[in-house]
Formats: structure tokens, C-alpha cells, sequence
């Protein structure tokens, strides 16, 4: 199995059942148990996101995805048919200062960015498309 395709309804209790479609996913294509949990802190963190913030109102919100092993990288995409939202564009946010002196939120994103080597995200036709590419060679662990 080296691609999954799922179509999710808008409901946060869907990534319960993902992150066991992911495990599963990792498991049958070799990967490390540290890739598959970053994975699915990606998939919770943007399907989340998008569930809270980018569906509401939508008559009939769609959340897909896909994970797929290409020769030596890791390739995960998620399309929804939200409010228009591109995670490339948020500014870093600020990770020097202490805890409690920092906003709220913000950090998830980074931490996908920091996970993924190369992100692409585009809007076409009503519907938002980010794709990780994340490397599968040693060096990048």
C-alpha cells in the first residue's frame, strides 16, 4: 500500500479514525514510528484548523486526503472546499520569547513547516490544496 486516500467528514472525531488509517499506512510501507507521528500531528493540526475555522458556512464542506510514498520522499496533500486559506503565507511565529509571553496559536503551522521540506499550497476551482513533501533518506530521518 504505498498511497491512502481518504474523504473525511467535517467533524473533529474524524481524525481519530485517520490517525489509525495513518498507522496503518506507516506501518505497511516501512516507515519510522517518529514520521508516522508527525504525520498525523500535520493531519490534526490542519484538519482542526480547517474543521474550526475554514468550513463554517459551507454548505457542503469536503476534506480529502492523501499520502503517498514516491521513491524517496513522503508526499501528503489535503484539498477542502473552505474558506480560502494559504498556511505558506502565515508569518513565524516568535519561539525565542518565554511561554507565557507568547500569543496564542501559531505554532502548529510552524511545527508542520519545520516537518516538511518542501510545502505548496494553491486555491483553484473553490478548493485549497497544501501538499508537504517530506524526504524519506537517511539524512532526513
Amino acid at each position: 500500500m504505498d498511497e491512502l486516500r481518504v474523504s473525511l467528514s467535517p467533524r473533529l472525531s474524524a481524525v481519530r479514525s485517520l490517525a489509525q488509517m495513518v498507522e496503518e499506512f506507516g506501518d505497511a510501507n516501512k516507515l519510522p514510528d517518529q514520521q508516522i507521528y508527525m504525520i498525523n500531528l500535520a493531519l490534526d493540526e490542519l484538519i482542526t484548523n480547517t474543521v474550526s475555522y475554514g468550513l463554517r458556512g459551507v454548505a457542503r464542506p469536503r476534506i480529502e486526503v492523501g499520502l503517498q510514498v514516491h521513491d524517496s520522499s513522503l508526499v501528503l496533500s489535503i484539498v477542502d472546499n473552505g474558506e480560502k486559506f494559504d498556511p505558506t503565507e502565515d508569518t513565524n511565529p516568535d519561539v525565542s520569547s518565554p511561554v507565557d509571553e507568547r500569543p496564542i496559536g501559531g505554532l502548529g503551522l510552524h511545527l508542520i513547516k519545520t516537518f516538511a521540506d518542501r510545502v505548496k499550497y494553491e486555491y483553484a476551482d473553490g478548493k485549497n490544496r497544501l501538499t508537504l513533501e517530506h524526504d524519506l533518506t537517511p539524512e532526513a530521518g
